[in-house]
């Protein structure tokens, strides 16, 4: 008896035709790498998640010559936008880091595949079919995922935001910052979406993978940030990187 021919409905589902023998055989190609991204998109959305693509918040056109494929991803690595960012608009600060991204380091397009502000709003970055630009000399199959406010201690760092921050704690008691619960139960909900469609292994902060001593590697995403990765790593059952 011959096995019956299968159609995609969804994409990870498949259901026998109930003709299926007077029908001729349809190809299906499973993967499919723009509907993936679009599927992404729906799946978020449709999970009650509010989904901004690149094209609403006026992202810059890439150095599309420059882009990388790739598409195993395994891995996710959480950053914080760093101490200048505060919890405001996500439109406005992606721009920001768009710019700096493309025209101080010269990257091809924002590091970052996505973004989640505090309001739990998640952004599209980078074309999920590239390469990002977010990890040194560590991004073949890490997805980046940036917080978009800054998750750092007073305690950390040694620049000079972190010396203002500190002295303006000692003065006036500046809080230290937290994770807000919209932001933590949007980015829970949103590694369960790409879990779905890449076999994820690996959750870990910016400073837990190899080779981030350089730069913003060594701090980011701050205590605080890694407090919630901690959490996140508890609620999906993902692993730390062996950094």
């Amino acid at each position: 008896m011959s096995e019956p021919h299968y159609t995609v409905t969804h994409w990870s589902r498949a259901q026998a035709q109930p003709d299926y023998r007077n029908k001729p055989a349809q190809v299906v190609t499973v993967n499919d790498r723009a509907a993936t991204r679009e599927a992404i998109i729906t799946l978020t959305r449709r999970r009650g998640g509010e989904f901004v693509p690149r094209s609403d918040w006026a992202a810059h056109k890439s150095k599309s010559i420059d882009l990388k494929d790739d598409w195993d991803y395994k891995q996710i690595a959480i950053h914080t936008a760093g101490r200048s960012y505060s919890c405001g608009p996500g439109a406005l600060q992606l721009q920001q880091i768009q710019e700096m991204h493309m025209d101080k380091k010269d990257k091809a397009d924002i590091g970052y595949h996505y973004a989640i502000d505090c309001f739990g709003n998640v952004y599209e970055g980078r074309d999920i079919r590239f390469k990002g630009e977010h990890l040194n000399a560590y991004n073949t199959g890490v997805i980046g995922i940036v917080l978009l406010e800054n998750l750092m201690e007073s305690k950390e760092g040694n620049d000079w935001i972190a010396t203002v921050k500190r002295a303006t704690k000692a003065i006036v008691g500046l809080k230290e910052p937290t994770v807000p619960s919209a932001q933590e139960e949007s980015l829970l909900r949103f590694i369960k979406v790409l879990q779905e469609f890449f076999n994820i292994k690996i959750l870990g902060g910016h400073r837990e993978f190899p080779h981030q001593e350089e730069g913003e590697g060594h701090t980011c995403p701050g205590n605080v940030g890694l407090q919630l990765v901690s959490r996140l790593r508890s609620a999906t059952g993902l692993a730390k990187p062996a950094g």
